[in-house]
């Protein structure tokens, strides 16, 4: 090999060691194993019930399980470190995954949609490592990058469930088990500790409250205001998805490898976006400017999605790619950006228990968005649609509330200038 392929190889290993690569690494491989299972979830739940309530309900069991356990986890990762709190999520959500892969009813499978959500903290312990590992000037960029995780998770783990559904409908749930597994293994091997002892908060009954500590985000400064523009984003971009590949599957016909495509496509977008684009956005408009015009983004494409239906056969497809499209920019946009927003109004020792709990928090109105948009859904396709526009508009209009910039809570000013 020659000494320039050589230099290529050292970089990218050396690139693939540093802190930002290994925790992207970490998100990477949870995020495969959940987008492998979500678009066939209405193939697997076939078999049992087929309704839209019923997918809601189970896509809610994760996520409220996570409301619960996000806090504690973040709570536990700003005592005992970030590395072993990812260790132990990882570990959980492996178990999870493992019994779903075997189950053979619809009551193991929503267990182990309960221990998936308990381990789902993985996400927002990787996001207060990546607070600890970042300046106030990298914060977005490197949310940013990780978010880019997320995208090529949406890209191969739909394409990965379809090409593997044919073989049988529990094989996709194993390779998830198996994927979660490496991830295990990679975390103990490669994942040092970003926070320092000196930045540690004692454990307390307090801070083990899941109940207080979301409270307090809704009685801090500015960050209250962003938590609920997050919440009402959650419920319909929760909703809109959980029930996507349902209303593709009953109302166009498609099936399982092409209701993936999108995904891909979503996924292909939101990685473009955060990879290429959010830092040179956030440093020319800034954070609270491109969190609002995601919205706007969001409501466009989902509103086109549910107008499909009225367009001719042959506009079919290409709309809803195009409408997939503005729903990635969209999330791209917001995602990355809001949780910026957040991780610079708090100190830098509050930022797992903060995280945690915002985390939480999404992971309620992530519980509701599919229950209401189940049941709106069985009642009216395009009703279902537009009350999920309509969310993203009114968290647009919250957003536009925020003061910023702000220093973060319980800091003087100056002292971490987001």
């Amino acid at each position: 090999m020659t000494s320039s392929g050589n230099g290529v190889l050292s970089r990218a290993w050396g690139a693939a060691k540093h802190p930002l690569g290994v925790v992207f690494s970490t998100l990477l491989l949870d995020k495969l194993g959940e987008n492998i299972i979500f678009p066939l979830l209405p193939f697997i739940l076939a078999a049992y019930s087929p309704d839209g309530l019923t997918l809601g309900l189970l896509a809610a069991t994760a996520t409220l399980f996570a409301a619960v356990a996000n806090p504690v986890v973040g709570a536990i990762s700003d005592q005992i470190g970030r590395r072993p709190t990812v260790i132990l999520c990882v570990l959980i959500n492996t178990a999870g995954l493992a019994l779903f892969g075997f189950a053979g009813s619809l009551g193991l499978i929503f267990v182990a949609r309960a221990i998936g959500g308990i381990g789902s903290g993985t996400q927002s312990t990787a996001q207060a490592y990546i607070v600890d590992i970042s300046t106030p000037a990298t914060r977005a960029r490197n949310f940013g990058i990780s978010g880019a995780a997320f995208g090529l998770g949406a890209i191969i783990g739909p394409a990965l469930g379809g090409l593997f559904a044919g073989w049988s409908p529990s094989f996709p749930v194993r390779l998830a088990a198996a994927l979660s597994l490496l991830n295990l293994v990679q975390a103990m091997a490669f994942l040092p500790e970003s926070l320092p002892m000196d930045q540690r908060q004692p454990l307390s009954w307090q801070r083990l409250n899941s109940a207080h500590q979301v409270l307090r985000l809704f009685r801090l400064p500015d960050v209250n205001v962003v938590t609920i523009a997050f919440v009402l984003f959650n419920m319909a971009f929760s909703g809109f998805t959980s029930l996507l590949v349902l209303f593709l599957k009953q109302r166009l016909g498609w099936s399982a490898a092409e209701a993936g495509g999108i995904f891909v496509v979503v996924g292909i977008t939101v990685t473009a976006v955060q990879v290429g684009l959010i830092g040179p956005l956030v440093k020319r408009h800034g954070e609270k400017r491109l969190s609002r015009s995601g919205l706007f983004w969001m409501a466009a494409g989902i509103l086109l999605v549910g107008c499909s239906v009225l367009l001719p056969a042959p506009l079919v497809a290409s709309s809803v790619v195009l409408a997939s499209i503005a729903l990635a920019i969209g999330a791209a946009l917001v995602i990355p950006n809001t949780r910026s927003l957040v991780a610079g109004l708090v100190p830098t020792s509050d930022q797992g228990v903060t995280l945690g709990s915002l985390s939480s928090v999404t992971a309620l109105a992530s519980s509701a968005g599919p229950i209401l948009a189940g049941l709106i859904y069985d009642k009216s396709n395009l009703g279902c649609f537009v009350s999920q526009a309509v969310l993203c508009l009114a968290a647009a209009w919250v957003i536009s509330a925020l003061r910023w910039p702000r220093h973060p809570v319980g800091e003087p000013e100056g002292a971490a200038a987001p």
